[in-house]
């Protein structure tokens, strides 16, 4: 059982295991000529000159021969090139903090990545390069489909794109009706997570592979994207046969997660922490969480947090949910050591949201907080529906009715601050503010307090033993 005050981060690095122990990646995977060209390509058309490498932890043994050989490139002015040590969140997500730091005009990110659109720094992702044997694949997908003409798609872990482009012909000569999906290109929008899905291609009415691993990126495509059945193909590990998804673990999975969206339902307190300060549009997702919360008579509290664990937000037990806006591909969702519930953005949206009760609403989970915005694909307006809430609900979990206020169109679309004016009857009223929950606690943490105290007299400490002191009083 995990500690209430200690606890590993929880956000995902799919490269790095439980256990802590980092095992190295050889060079031929991260970096060769082809990469070296790409970086100098991209350097050159955007004319860069402050350069920062973002390497996972098993690829930082190769920084220097990285470094060295950006910075000896032909590209005018000589480069500056240096190393983030460490990220602000999980290795998949591009550091835009770290590396403003340094005022890099550029990162070169590299290894496993989410592909979460960034807003400041120009980013180039270079990807893994693991190999994949063109006679085991063709082996593995005739044994699933033996009728040669049969359609399916072939989803990838980002490591084997470059294989699977190159093995793009053969796989179309012997299965003339599959088709490889595509990740979106730096100036695309994805229509998926980060996959470009062309409007011909109906996926969900054939089976789906996956060629890598099982971890968070597997879950996230089989989770978002509509199939008749997905398949896993592990080929780092040799495995040449293709292993059907465990469909009922996954359902297990979401009953937990409806538990969470009824718990949110209930809240009167929520907390949105914020995960991230780089993707596209998590500013725009903070405001229409505070929005739709507010609707509800939901009091919210901000959060700016870096890699989330249990400790931090046991910190804040006064607060009874929890709405994570962050990296997608992050592992706290599958812990049930934290104290308070914790949702993902769509789950919230769910809970707060009136447009996704209307009867016969077909729900597909994503872990992509830009599905629910006005651009995305998930997105349900919930304009209409604020002023016409019922004025009670009963709650499937304690089984009470629960008081959902009405407010008008101007209330409703207004924004939310930390100070309102409730009603507490008799013509009395009463101001609230959510700062007042933790400003009345009787410890608030540690206060620098400059000017307020006099300086202290240094004194010598003890020494010696524990058992017997030398200068004990």
């Amino acid at each position: 059982m995990t500690s209430a005050f200690s606890s590993g981060d929880s956000i995902a690095e799919n490269q790095a295991g439980a256990s802590g122990k980092v095992e190295r990646i050889g060079l031929e995977y991260v970096w060769g000529p082809d990469q070296l060209r790409r970086c100098q390509a991209w350097i050159e058309q955007r004319q860069l000159q402050r350069i920062a490498l973002q390497l996972p932890d098993e690829a930082l043994c190769h920084s220097v021969r990285i470094a060295s050989d950006l910075q000896e490139l032909p590209v005018g002015q000589k480069l500056l090139v240096f190393v983030l040590g460490d990220t602000s969140y999980g290795s998949c997500c591009v550091d835009e903090i770290a590396a403003s730091h340094a005022n890099a005009d550029g990162i070169i990110h590299f290894g496993h990545a989410c592909l979460s659109k960034v807003v400041r720094i120009p980013t180039l992702h270079i990807f893994y390069r693991y190999p994949v044997q063109a006679d085991d694949l063709v082996h593995a997908l005739s044994e699933k489909f033996e009728d040669r003409s049969s359609a399916f798609s072939i989803f990838y872990d980002v490591a084997y794109e470059h294989a699977l482009m190159q093995l793009k012909e053969r796989l179309s000569e012997c299965f003339p009706n599959a088709w490889i999906a595509q990740l979106a290109q730096a100036d695309e929008k994805p229509d998926v997570l980060c996959w470009k899905i062309p409007p011909e291609r109906i996926v969900s009415e054939h089976p789906a592979v996956y060629v890598g691993q099982h971890n968070l990126s597997f879950f996230n495509s089989s989770v978002a994207i509509a199939a008749q059945g997905w398949y896993l193909l592990d080929v780092k590990v040799g495995k040449r046969k293709i292993e059907q998804n465990d469909e009922l673990q996954e359902a297990k999975w979401m009953k937990r997660r409806n538990y969470a969206i009824l718990r949110c339902r209930d809240a009167t307190s929520l907390g949105i922490v914020v995960g991230t300060l780089s993707f596209e549009g998590y500013l725009e997702v903070v405001d229409r969480l505070q929005r739709l919360a507010k609707a509800r008579g939901v009091r919210t509290y901000l959060f700016s947090v870096g890699k989330v664990n249990v400790a931090k937000l046991a910190n804040f037990s006064d607060i009874e949910c929890f709405v994570l806006v962050g990296c997608p591909e992050n592992d706290i969702f599958l812990s049930r050591d934290f104290y308070r519930p914790l949702l993902s953005v769509f789950e919230a949206e769910i809970a707060l949201n009136p447009g996704w009760r209307t009867p016969g609403t077909e729900i597909k989970y994503t872990t992509n907080f830009l599905d629910v915005l006005p651009s995305g694909r998930l997105y349900r307006d919930d304009r209409g529906h604020e002023h016409e809430q019922e004025e009670t609900d009963v709650s499937l979990i304690t089984g009470k009715i629960r008081y959902i206020p009405r407010l008008d169109e101007e209330q409703a679309l207004a924004p939310a601050t930390s100070q309102e004016v409730a009603l507490k009857g008799r013509n009395e009223v009463a101001s609230i503010s959510s700062a007042d929950t933790f400003a009345n606690r009787s410890w608030q943490g540690l206060e620098q307090r400059l000017g307020q105290d006099a300086p202290a007299v240094i004194e010598e400490g003890r020494s010696g033993l524990p058992i017997k002191y030398e200068n004990y009083p």
